[in-house]
């Protein structure tokens, strides 16, 4: 311990702890060692360097950059933030049309919501592709341009790392379809074992007021429930809602549909948490009334969890310096614990 003490203070006491050619030494060879890509395989060292400094008597060490560090990878992973990907539903049912016609089996756009159903289900469950990746890439298949555009960015997915992804938001969503639609496509690109996580946007007033029988025909499909863990997350749109039906109308549909979708969800025992699309303006959702807007949400809908978007404007208004993002974080982390912990 008194030989690591020393160490410790005459490297304090040096000008530099490390010469440039030490430094530069230390890096031969960099180009032959694999990079870190999975947060575990950074945290495990780092683990292991604050229980060694606790075990010799370096408990300040390692309560401080030590434990920050720490902190900051179990927080922000090693890609600070993941990506979300967002895709309009009709561009899947266009994608899964062309195939089912190159297939032979008739159009997919023009089946019933059962036979689309069907359909998918039995593909998700089957373990035979349904065109070769390299045939897309070559088009092969005679496929229209935004067909392949649509079939490459679930192959770009597939070749990223899992924590580098987040949801993937199907905006226009309307049936339990479109959901399963987005997690054919991803099994297809080889993504079944690390499936992103897929969202739902309901936006129009007819799609939240249907949003709870599609829940309730998702968690109803075994397949499914084994491939979210019983985990859901869903999109409410506040701008477009209120372009459709207008702000009253639309505030209440946003409402009563988050309270029956969380009945459904707490039927089916499944984790539901619910990812608000609003932007800065009153029309669009927004509220600068923060604290209270938080609270104001349906009963049992937060649960301690929730996910907001923040765009334009309201990214500066909130975040635009230190105290400012401190004060923003501070005000939603103090609406969720009394949302979570007060009745």
């Amino acid at each position: 311990v008194k030989d690591c003490e020393a160490k410790l203070q005459s490297l304090a006491k040096s000008p530099e702890t490390l010469s440039a050619e030490a430094a530069f030494g230390a890096l031969e060879g960099w180009e032959d060692v694999e990079p870190i890509m999975k947060t575990d395989d950074l945290m495990a060292p780092l683990k292991v360097i604050y229980e060694s400094l606790v075990t010799t008597g370096f408990e300040l060490v390692a309560d401080g950059r030590v434990s920050d560090i720490i902190r900051r990878v179990a927080i922000f992973g090693l890609t600070l933030v993941p990506l979300d990907i967002r895709e309009e539903s009709t561009k899947h049912t266009l994608a899964l049309d062309a195939i089912t016609r190159h297939l032979g089996i008739g159009s997919y756009k023009e089946w019933d919501e059962a036979s689309r159903l069907s359909w998918l289900q039995s593909e998700l469950t089957s373990r035979r592709p349904l065109f070769r990746i390299r045939d897309v890439e070559n088009n092969l298949l005679g496929l229209d341009p935004d067909v392949i555009k649509t079939l490459m960015v679930f192959k770009v997915a597939s070749e990223q790392e899992p924590e580098s992804l987040g949801a993937y938001v199907i905006s226009q969503a309307t049936s339990a379809s479109d959901v399963l639609a987005v997690m054919l496509l991803q099994k297809q690109f080889g993504m079944e074992e690390r499936l992103m996580r897929v969202v739902p946007l309901f936006e129009t007033l007819d799609d939240l007021t249907g949003s709870p029988k599609q829940l309730e025909t998702l968690f109803g499909t075994t397949s499914y429930m084994d491939a979210i863990n019983r985990k859901q997350e869903v999109m409410v749109g506040y701008s477009d809602s209120a372009k459709d039906a207008g702000r009253l109308a639309a505030c209440w549909a946003q409402y009563t549909a988050q309270e029956t979708m969380a009945e459904v969800a707490t039927k089916f025992g499944v984790e539901l948490t619910f990812f608000h699309g609003k932007g800065g303006t009153v029309g669009r959702g927004g509220n600068p009334a923060l604290y209270r807007a938080i609270l104001s949400h349906p009963p049992n809908t937060i649960n301690g969890r929730f996910r907001v978007t923040e765009q334009g404007e309201m990214i500066r208004q909130n975040f635009g310096s230190l105290e400012i993002a401190e004060r923003s974080l501070d005000i939603y982390t103090a609406a969720l614990l009394r949302e979570r912990f007060t009745k």
